[in-house]
């Protein structure tokens, strides 16, 4: 089981090959059972991702006496070596998670000697497993099963002295980010099956989708920001989900900030998170052009509101969600000064929640996708945009929301203060706008923080402010790791 301090650093040297085997075995073993549901185990394309992973942890192997893979307070570990959840690596990570989540298992120890067969037998019994009746018998099945060499180790038999889960009722930033990681990522998991359920039945799941949210909710109302520094994550694959999320995590703040109610925030959450579903009736290489679209599929792209509205309209009964759920995807580009679309021959006037999402929606947009400019916006940059040359599109009072709920440094941004340290925004202190919660990068005297356990400062000193605003271009580090550590 994982130690509660860190790997001391003397110590690296002898932990090369976990420290390199590790995110692989991650990307393998899921890419085993991803294949293991759509093929037949004596598949050609299934065997060969279970050779692959079978030729991995024989590596491992040569130089240690087990592999064992364990997931405690939302990280993995192999043989006590944390796996860092590298940017490339989180959906497959979080995806992880969550399939050892929903089985009760806390790890999987795999002994020298185990066969192709075993791990066949294996693989197929923790698909099985889904199932929460077979969950609860893993352990016996596997040796049912005669998998001697491949042991599944049930989550309440990890020392509870190694988990540590009681810390998470502690305050501090690091149990805060943790749970904020939690919420997001298993949002974007989420949003993940609701697009593709209504990919094929045509309509959205909005009460799955308001299970989502509710957690994201309380997340904002305990005032806990680092959710919102999560929505600046950008390389990984998941980002056409992560993408409603974000402009659902960051509505909700706005949402708070200018004062709805418990039950309205839940609604807005969910609204937002469906915000975009319409594109589902937009052909996919339109979708993903990296060049400027022509006349007729740039109609398409505007097509897609309408489209939204029409999906809501296929769910059976009536609630206020639905009517709001409908409204914002038909109104989330019609923007504040009617130049935008669907065109509306009418007077029509945005609803409160429209306007909301409208804003979070484009500012998520702007800092992502290089077809908005020649390279994505910085989020400091976006935020100057909204309240630039775009001010006229929305509606002041929720630029002023998202001003708040994002702060004036906005998670991502990577600036230098007064005292000559380059520091990265992580989260926004919701006392002090030009004080955000930080990750120093660089000391005054040019020396690099250490990518493990570097400072953190939560919020940035009272003696320090802000001189300059570095532009992405300058930038070496790989924000996106350092945000998702």
């Amino acid at each position: 089981m994982p130690p509660e301090n860190p790997t001391p650093q003397g110590e690296h040297d002898d932990q090369a090959l976990l420290i390199e085997a590790g995110p692989q075995l991650l990307t393998r073993l899921s890419a085993t059972l991803r294949t293991a549901r759509t093929y037949d185990i004596q598949n050609q394309a299934f065997q060969r991702q279970l050779q692959e992973l079978i030729a991995l942890v024989d590596r491992v192997l040569e130089q240690e006496d087990e592999l064992a893979l364990a997931v405690v307070a939302d990280y993995f570990y192999v043989n006590g070596v944390r796996i860092k959840a590298q940017a490339a690596l989180l959906s497959v990570y979080h995806g992880l998670v969550g399939e050892f989540e929903r089985r009760s298992l806390g790890g999987i120890r795999i002994l020298p000697g185990a066969s192709p067969a075993e791990f066949e037998r294996f693989v197929q019994l923790f698909l099985a497993a889904e199932d929460p009746a077979l969950a609860e018998r893993l352990v016996e099945a596997a040796a049912e099963a005669s998998i001697e060499h491949i042991l599944p180790l049930p989550a309440m038999e990890l020392d509870e002295e190694d988990v540590s889960r009681s810390l998470e009722d502690k305050p501090s930033p690091a149990n805060e980010r943790g749970r904020a990681k939690k919420v997001f990522w298993r949002a974007v998991l989420g949003t993940k099956k609701i697009v593709l359920r209504a990919k094929s039945n045509g309509r959205p799941d909005l009460r799955y989708a308001k299970r989502l949210v509710q957690p994201v909710v309380d997340s904002v109302m305990r005032h806990e920001y680092s959710i919102v520094g999560l929505t600046a994550l950008r390389d990984h694959d998941e980002y056409t989900y992560a993408h409603c999320v974000n402009v659902s995590v960051l509505s909700v703040g706005m949402g708070q900030v200018l004062g709805l109610p418990r039950q309205a925030l839940a609604d807005l959450g969910v609204a937002a998170l469906v915000h975009d579903i319409g594109k589902l009736a937009v052909p996919a290489d339109v979708l993903r052009k990296p060049a400027a679209l022509d006349a007729e599929e740039w109609g398409m792209i505007r097509r897609h509101p309408r489209e939204g509205a029409k999906m809501i309209t296929r769910m059976t009964g009536l609630s206020a969600l639905m009517l709001d759920s409908m409204r914002v995807c038909l109104e989330h580009h019609m923007n504040f000064d009617q130049t935008g679309y669907p065109d509306i021959e009418t007077e029509w006037g945005q609803a409160t929640m429209s306007r909301i999402v409208a804003v979070a929606d484009c500012f998520d947009a702007i800092t992502a996708h290089g077809v908005y400019h020649k390279r994505p916006r910085s989020p400091f940059e976006g935020l100057q945009y909204l309240f630039g040359p775009a001010r006229v599109m929305f509606d002041p009072a929720t630029l002023y929301a998202l001003a708040r709920t994002v702060g004036l440094y906005p998670p991502g941004t990577v600036m230098v203060t007064e005292s000559g340290h380059l520091v990265l925004s992580l989260s926004p202190n919701p006392n002090d706008l030009r004080r955000p919660n930080c990750r120093v990068l660089a000391r005054p005297d040019g020396s690099l923080e250490p990518e493990e356990d570097g400072e953190t400062w939560h919020p940035m000193p009272e003696h320090e402010r802000v001189v300059r605003v570095v532009r992405p271009e300058e930038v070496t580090v790989n924000t996106s790791e350092l945000l998702a550590a």
